[in-house]
């Protein structure tokens, strides 16, 4: 039963990563333009971070398993329609239909891991899914330069997508074998419509101009569109407000945010999310676009930042257990350092990278952010009580999901704005790569800024008699 729940939770993570590094081969291939080949990153977290709630009330009303099968079915069929797609639209259509599959496919991982394994059971479950999900992240690059290389039957690029053909076909199969099956809830399924539509339409209405807009020369459509994300955010905001206080279930719980700790740890992953989905993206476009590698290579070249996260993130509990948030802000602080540090690689006027420097400091990262990544998590859930830690979990996971989209948004304004480039031209990448690296390096710096604020909470609110200061041991839930 496990080996089928990881797939269920891999595919997803893979698909939203292993784009990156067929980012290039897509605007090739599709003629695409840069704000274009962005959305196609950005859409499918949009449409994950709007619907993640209803996923987890589709499984509430169907009965976990057969949401769970429903969904792998959509992933399949969407997986099918991506890696197909004559158009570069089509694709993008094709993203946001396999953002919505997996918000029916991947809430129920987690749902069925709680019901069906004790509570003995769980902690070695939960390693074992954290580092499926983690690897899926960190290889996605190496794994999507691997099949785009090989270039089986001239499809290129399109075997990022086409590779969950024959994992989900397989996994169809198993799934209701091996799922136990689950009661339904009956009546009618209860959700915030209302805030649904709301919260899903602001952020459409703030990401699709900020990617697209730069390389259409903002035209005024674009404006309004900012100014109605601008509105209609804080009117998502009152209407989840009024939903609370009539004693009705919100989208997003605003009481939550009275839990300070709560508030700064949201922030904070925001500002850890916005960067870490950013730096793959760039990264694909600096080895491909500006060092002239194909995509085995550039995977390559990027597999020792999947290798140190896989080692960093399997002792990340040992780290934390023993020394508390220190190892988070000393990762944090390294983590600066090498972005910091690539600028040396990359001096101003330079097209050209020190290739094996560059790897070195990309394991730095990945050590990095494996220290970091699970035991931030469980820091942001720490405080909250049991009766309120689904809604959590919820508001967590939609954070992680939106300020990735956002964030590459933002570092594609950044980079393509910078190098004055929009249709990515090797001789302007470097440039664009180092106003990247600054943008990088900042919300890298929010993040430990918020790390150091969210240990001062915590401490505020301890109860009496626990350890002072960063001795406290701090979860790593996943």
């Amino acid at each position: 039963m496990l080996a089928v729940l990881l797939v269920g939770a891999f595919m997803p993570t893979l698909d939203f990563f292993i784009v990156n590094v067929a980012v290039p081969s897509i605007t090739e291939d599709l003629h695409a333009s840069s704000g274009e080949t962005e959305l196609v990153v950005a859409v499918y977290a949009i449409v994950y971070a709007s619907l993640l709630v209803l996923g987890g009330r589709l499984g509430d009303h169907w009965g976990r398993e057969r949401t769970f099968v429903v969904g792998l079915a959509l992933f399949t069929a969407t997986s099918a329609m991506c890696g197909f797609a004559p158009d570069v639209w089509w694709l993008i259509c094709g993203r946001a239909l396999q953002g919505g599959a997996s918000v029916v496919l991947f809430p129920q991982v987690l749902a069925l891991i709680r019901i069906h394994y004790p509570p003995a059971e769980r902690p070695r479950v939960m390693r074992v899914y954290g580092l499926a999900t983690g690897s899926a992240m960190a290889l996605g690059q190496l794994l999507g330069g691997l099949l785009i290389s090989l270039d089986w039957l001239g499809l290129s690029w399109r075997w990022a997508f086409l590779v969950n053909l024959p994992v989900g076909a397989v996994t169809l199969v198993l799934a209701p074998l091996l799922l136990p099956a689950t009661g339904r809830r009956a009546g009618r399924l209860s959700f915030d419509r209302t805030g649904v539509v709301l919260f899903a339409g602001a952020m459409v209405l703030l990401v699709l101009p900020l990617t697209v807009g730069r390389s259409a020369g903002w035209p005024g459509w674009t404006l309004l569109m900012l100014a109605g994300a601008a509105a209609a955010l804080p009117g998502f905001w009152l209407w989840e407000r009024r939903t609370e206080s009539l004693g009705r279930d919100p989208l997003l719980p605003p009481g939550l945010l009275r839990v300070r700790a709560l508030r700064t740890g949201l922030l904070t992953v925001a500002s850890f999310y916005a960067s870490l989905s950013s730096f793959l993206y760039v990264l694909a476009l600096l080895l491909q676009n500006g060092q002239g590698l194909t995509p085995l290579q550039a995977g390559l070249v990027s597999s020792p930042l999947a290798l140190g996260f896989c080692v960093a993130s399997m002792s990340s509990a040992y780290l934390t257990n023993r020394w508390g948030t220190r190892p988070l802000k000393a990762a944090m602080g390294v983590q600066i350092a090498g972005y910091a540090g690539q600028f040396l690689l990359l001096p101003d006027g330079a097209a050209a990278v020190n290739i094996p420097a560059l790897a070195a400091l990309l394991a730095v990262n990945g050590v990095c952010t494996g220290v970091v990544m699970a035991p931030l998590l469980g820091l942001v859930l720490d405080k909250v009580d049991s009766a309120r830690a689904g809604a959590a979990s919820g508001l967590l996971a939609t954070t992680q999901q939106v300020a990735g989209a956002v964030g590459l948004s933002v570092i594609g304004i950044v980079f393509h704005g910078a190098g004055r480039n929009t249709a990515l031209a090797p001789a302007r990448i470097a440039d664009g790569y180092r106003h990247g690296l600054l943008y990088l390096v900042l919300t890298s710096a929010a993040t430990l800024a918020g790390l150091f604020l969210l240990t001062r909470v915590r401490d505020a609110t301890r109860p009496a008699g626990a350890p002072d200061g960063d001795a406290r041991r701090v979860s790593s839930r996943n």
